[in-house]
């Protein structure tokens, strides 16, 4: 056998062999790892970005440029709230805003109020809520249940502008706020809380009442402390506050009587329209300073036909050093069972002459002068009606011409000159008529 055979095999033999450790090794990949899917041409590829770390959604919330301080019943804030849907299929968001004060924790609800309004979003309100001292303004469809969130499609931003004010109510000690965005359907829209400044510039006064709920009856009146405090910058003069019970702008006919204790005793304070002038704060109010009237409210009659009212007993927002909030209010019932009626007292710019239904043959007069303030009769159907009208006494001017539909006969003796003058000349006229006709028929005989 020659040798030139034996080489040639020996050379295949060994290409065989290559080619088979080749696919061995080609192989080994998909063998090993046969539970992982294979890669992508793509995936393959030396030029292929890493995968995105990004979160499905993603929000942002900014006060606005040049943000002022805020003050208690002053300057707010606007702040603009985004989020981006960086997923391919819609994400639900329920967003909030809380608004936490750096200091003393506010003892009830009436310290902040808040809006929201979409920029590039679905219709939006916003709701408020409160935990104890903790107050989150929620941002939710209009129209929709509190609970109910937004859907945001794929690849898409929404915006709102959320604001708020802070009340009179806020703590003096507070200094600052800080605001920050909630997303209770998932933690990756968590922001940054953003801290914004509290100023006192001025004097912030806000009332509270211990008992805000009530009732008032005939001998059992209505008690209540009053408490006046200043959040703001001090006050050094006096403060004179004033007191009304009202029911909207309908007329009450309750007469009610206003008392404040001074000294362990009970001290009317004088008032009519039910509102009252109280005692002024002679000393003024210091920073988070407060007074405290204590203030009893009694039913002492009515005036015209009494209906029931539920009305509020509440400051006046204005005084001589400034605003009042008065958001909480005493909510008041009237009970007039038992209760006396009490004639309207007549002055001249209260009491209005009405007449009498059986004087229905009084001629009007048109004298501007007043009757006495003390001059009123009062009929049995509760209408005042000037004495001075019906005496025969009372001056009253002349009235030449009677009224329509006027019975000449019951004008009294108001225009009995002229019906005098009248009388004679008719008189005069029929003794011509008389004469004349006798000298014709003498003529006409003669």
């Amino acid at each position: 056998m020659s040798a030139r055979p034996l080489t040639r095999r020996s050379r295949l033999l060994a290409t065989a062999t290559l080619v088979v450790a080749a696919g061995t090794s080609a192989l080994a990949p998909a063998t090993a790892f046969a539970d992982t899917p294979a890669p992508s041409a793509t995936a393959a590829a030396s030029d292929t970005p890493a995968p995105s770390t990004a979160q499905p959604l993603t929000a942002t919330l900014e006060p606005a440029a040049g943000q002022a301080p805020l003050t208690r019943g002053g300057v707010g804030a606007t702040l603009t709230m985004t989020v981006t849907n960086n997923s391919d299929q819609e994400r639900p968001f329920h967003p909030a805003v809380t608004v936490t004060p750096v200091g003393a924790a506010p003892t009830g609800w009436n310290w902040i109020d808040f809006s929201a309004k979409a920029i590039s979003a679905p219709a939006t309100y916003g709701l408020t809520s409160f935990n104890g001292s903790n107050f989150s303004g929620h941002v939710v469809p209009e129209n929709r249940m509190s609970h109910v969130p937004f859907t945001v499609p794929a690849r898409t931003t929404y915006s709102w502008a959320v604001s708020f004010t802070l009340r009179a109510a806020l703590p003096a000690d507070d200094t600052a706020v800080k605001v920050a965005l909630v997303n209770d359907l998932g933690n990756s829209t968590a922001v940054e809380p953003v801290t914004l400044p509290v100023a006192s510039p001025t004097g912030a006064l806000v009332q509270k009442f211990t008992n805000n709920l009530g009732t008032v009856s005939y001998k059992k009146p209505f008690e209540t402390d009053l408490d006046l405090t200043n959040n703001g910058a001090a006050i050094g003069a006096a403060i004179n506050p004033t007191l009304r019970f009202s029911d909207g702008s309908r007329p009450i006919s309750a007469v009610l009587k206003l008392e404040v204790s001074q000294g362990g005793a009970w001290v009317t304070v004088p008032g009519s329209d039910n509102v009252w002038k109280l005692p002024p704060v002679t000393g003024g109010l210091g920073k988070g300073a407060s007074h405290r009237y204590q203030v009893r409210l009694s039913l002492t009659g009515y005036t015209g036909q009494w209906s029931g009212v539920s009305g509020s007993l509440s400051l006046d927002p204005d005084t001589d050093q400034g605003p009042v909030d008065t958001i909480l209010k005493a909510s008041v019932t009237l009970d007039g069972n038992g209760a006396p009626s009490i004639s309207p007292s007549a002055s001249p710019s209260t009491a209005t002459a009405k007449p009498s239904p059986t004087a229905t043959t009084a001629a009007p007069t048109t004298s501007t002068t007043r009757p006495s303030p003390t001059a009123t009769t009062r009929t049995p159907d509760a209408q005042v009606v000037p004495a001075a009208a019906n005496t025969p006494s009372a001056p009253a001017a002349a009235n030449t011409t009677a009224p329509a539909g006027t019975n000449l006969a019951a004008t009294g003796a108001g225009n009995s000159g002229a019906l005098f003058g009248a009388g004679a000349a008719l008189v005069l006229l029929g003794a011509g008529a008389v004469l004349y006709a006798k000298r014709r028929r003498t003529a006409s005989q003669g």
